[in-house]
């Protein structure tokens, strides 16, 4: 046997190297800062490390201590094993450990001064760890700039000899051999590239030639356009001096370019020429997107774990449920920006109402500020108990934006709900929602939570892709968004107009659906992809015929749209003030809209203070399944708003619960934070780049002049479907007829003239206004007042 190792011992030794020097590398490789380590629990209950529990641990230990420095040590490994593979006499000599210490410390001083910072594996981390930064301080106190470089530089050349054992002039010879196999190497790649040569020279030039051709057509295309642009481009970097905000730079901070889409390019974020608003106002079809740098970066120095706090916890979690007689054990612990939860798996004779009747007292062995039972967890064995920390963390607006989930194709209105109890991100679509309302009383952070929603698709779309109506009642909360190039109509803040916008909006769902059906389209998506590629000729004559009735502030629902259309989001905070001043009619418009706008694109956000049932009704929860219930007053408010208490426990500040659609569970999120600083810059550099141009049509219809052309809903349409509330079309037949009779009511108007009720009832409305007839006397008809017409 000792006569086998001695013959293998040479091969033992090098496998053993290169063995010890892969899974090193492994370990550092696969390193996630969420994985259990000296200073931290983790979040998963086994690590996400390829090399396990001892390399989750290692990893930690090398990055933290020496940072990218620990590169050296695989490396190091994989000499001895080479080495020996060699025939060399490769030994692990004291000496050479401690050349080979000094010179990673060096290497990561060298690192603490050049790079001390960096974003890896999605976290701020130092790159040259804490010894490395702490070597660089002291050396900079005694030594200051210049010096520091001298000695570190020349401490470095000394100890690569020492730890190679070969002089300046060895390492030449090396150099001088490396450089002649490189350059062998090219003459080789030269011949290979001469031989085939012939082949694809031909072909290089034909693409050469279409591509030329190509340029030619698209300058010619744009020659028109070069000197505005380069007045605006002039005027662009005068305005970016004077504001402090660098709206116009051209760093990329994401890589959007990941998952590229071939059909519509506006829903990236390209490097593109800003383009300032000429006035007269123009339509400008270039965007400039905003940059991630419009937001601030988070703090350096985060909340650390504290994991002994942790461990006590649910020993305390743990003697509490066993004090009351519930048996079992805490299988794993999920740390939160603000909770922690608890996973705990009862003993198979527990009931699970037993648990729940105990979050009183649970919060108060805990101290805790918010406690809440989740039993069982939708499809899981365990119970989980969530409990605030005592320490907590701000979940910033530009970590969620910088996660790749946010600009993936797949998700064409993201929304950055913030981050789970576990930390993970979640970035929700609210085209599949397809609608979403929001619930929260003051300081739980819902108008934070919208105003995010809002900015969120404003780095997504361009005007050209989407489209806003706000509804704002308080006028504050929106207030920074009312100059954006996205609105359709200016903000409404007056609750009786809001009727106005949401009747406007279902007319356009009407003409979307007669469009889409003309094209056989069952969706935005499909619609648009069919229209793209529509002859030119047709689309120029029927857009001469749509602007004609534009002009005159008039949608005919005969006439279709022969264009690309965007999304549509209508928001509308405080939701509460519109159903008290017409609930009937926003409620009819709400549902309406949320059973059938999905397919068209246009979507509803609800937001409110108090989700009473007088607001909440049960047509409206039907139909918006996508629900978040921030901090709200009492249990019922709660159960209002998410089917099941609980909201009313949360922490203020973005705490949530989100119910999702088709989902029996509300899920726990921690809501980001946006200050107004961003929210302004952001808006600035839409509104910078061109003006609002509303909609003529919706600008009459909020005005109280929209007349329909068409007829809508014909003789039987009402308060959706034919006329506006202040003009009919039928008004002065009406009103000759009325002129000659000395009474008249509204079923007389219904059954004369084969009208719905509620038209007939407008019209009424509209001769009492105008003195035709006098005032209601219960049950009776109406005195007319007039024998001649007026003139309107």
């Amino acid at each position: 046997m000792q006569a086998l190792f001695k013959k293998f011992q040479k091969d033992i030794k090098a496998i053993l190297f290169i063995g010890i020097a892969a899974f090193i590398a492994l370990a550092l490789f696969s390193y996630s800062p969420k994985d259990p380590s000296f200073n931290s629990m983790g979040s998963k209950l086994s690590p996400a490390n390829y090399c396990g529990w001892l390399g989750s641990f290692l990893a930690d230990l090398f990055y933290q201590g020496l940072g990218i420095s620990s590169w050296l040590v695989p490396l190091a490994f994989l000499r001895l094993g080479i080495g020996t593979l060699r025939g060399q006499d490769v030994r692990l000599r004291s000496l050479s450990i401690v050349w080979l210490t000094l010179l990673i410390v060096n290497v990561s001083a060298l690192t603490a001064f050049y790079f001390p910072l960096a974003r890896l594996f999605n976290h701020e981390i130092f790159l040259s760890g804490i010894i490395g930064l702490s070597v660089s301080n002291v050396l900079y106190k005694l030594l200051n700039f210049a010096g520091l470089q001298i000695f570190l530089w020349s401490n470095l050349i000394i100890l690569v000899l020492f730890y190679t054992e070969k002089s300046l002039q060895q390492w030449g010879v090396v150099a001088k051999n490396q450089s002649s196999f490189l350059v062998s190497s090219l003459i080789a790649m030269k011949k290979w590239f001469a031989a085939i040569a012939p082949e694809i020279t031909p072909k290089i030039k034909e693409k050469k030639a279409k591509s030329e051709k190509e340029a030619k057509a698209a300058a010619k295309e744009a020659s028109g356009e070069s000197d505005n642009l380069r007045d605006w481009n002039s005027k662009a970097e005068e305005i970016s001096k004077l504001t402090q905000l660098n709206f116009f730079d051209e760093e990329t901070e994401v890589n959007i370019d990941a998952a590229p889409t071939a059909k519509d390019d506006t829903d990236r974020m390209p490097k593109r020429k800003v383009i300032m608003k000429a006035k007269p106002p123009k339509k400008i079809e270039n965007w400039d997107m905003p940059k991630l740098s419009l937001l601030d970066d988070p703090p350096l120095t985060r909340v650390k774990l504290d994991e002994k706090e942790i461990r006590k916890k649910a020993e305390i979690l743990t003697d509490k449920l066993k004090h009351f007689n519930v048996e079992g054990v805490i299988t794993d612990a999920k740390p939160g920006p603000l909770v922690t939860m608890f996973e705990f798996k009862p003993n198979a004779d527990v009931k699970l109402s037993k648990i729940t009747e105990l979050q009183d007292d649970l919060a108060l062995a805990l101290s805790s500020e918010s406690l809440r039972v989740i039993a069982p967890i939708p499809g899981r064995d365990v119970v989980g108990i969530e409990t605030s920390n005592s320490r907590r963390e701000t979940v910033y607006y530009k970590d969620l934006l910088a996660e790749d989930s946010f600009w993936s194709d797949d998700l064409k209105l993201p929304i950055a709900l913030g981050r789970q109890v576990n930390g993970d991100a979640k970035i929700v679509d609210l085209r599949k929602m397809p609608h979403l309302m929001v619930a929260g009383t003051t300081g739980s952070g819902k108008s934070v939570l919208i105003t995010s929603i809002i900015s969120g698709l404003l780095f997504r779309h361009s005007p050209k892709t989407l489209r806003l109506i706000l509804v704002d009642p308080k006028q504050v909360d929106l207030a920074a968004f009312a100059k954006v190039p996205h609105l359709i109509m200016p903000p409404v803040t007056d609750p009786k107009k809001a009727v106005s916008a949401l009747k406007w909006a279902i007319r356009e769902m009407e003409k979307r659906y007669k469009s889409m059906s003309k094209f056989g389209a069952r969706g935005l998506e499909s619609y648009n992809e069919t229209v793209a590629n529509l002859p030119a000729d047709k689309i120029a004559e029927h857009e001469k015929i749509n602007q004609e009735y534009e002009s005159q502030g008039v949608m005919k629902l005969e006439q279709y749209y022969y264009q690309q259309l965007p999304y549509i989001v209508i928001v509308v905070e405080e939701f509460g003030d519109l159903m008290a001043v017409d609930k009937q009619n926003v409620e009819h418009g709400v549902v309406r809209l949320a059973q059938m706008a999905r397919a068209c694109g246009i979507h509803l956000i609800l937001a409110m203070q108090s989700p009473r049932k007088e607001v909440v009704t049960g047509l409206i929860k039907t139909n918006i399944p996508g629900r978040v219930g921030l901090k709200v007053a009492s249990k019922m408010d709660s159960r209002i708003i998410l089917d099941e208490g609980g909201a009313e426990r949360l922490l203020p500040n973005g705490d949530m619960l989100f119910l999702a659609p088709g989902v029996s569970k509300p899920m726990r999120h921690h809501g980001p934070y946006l200050s107004e600083k961003e929210i302004n810059g952001l808006a600035s550099h839409w509104s910078m780049q061109a003006e609002p141009e509303f909609d003529p049509i919706a600008v009459k219809a909020l005005e109280g002049g929209f007349s329909e052309g068409g007829g809508g809903s014909g003789a039987g349409g009402d308060e959706y479907g034919g006329g506006d509330e202040d003009y009919d079309e039928m008004y002065d037949q009406i009103l000759a007829w009325a002129a000659e009779l000395k009474e008249v009511s509204a079923s007389l108007i219904q059954r004369r003239f084969r009208l719905g009720y509620p038209r007939a009832a407008r019209i009424i409305e509209t001769f009492e206004r105008e003195g035709v007839v006098g005032p209601a006397n219960g049950s009776k008809p109406r005195s007319v007042l007039i024998h001649v017409m007026p003139e309107r």
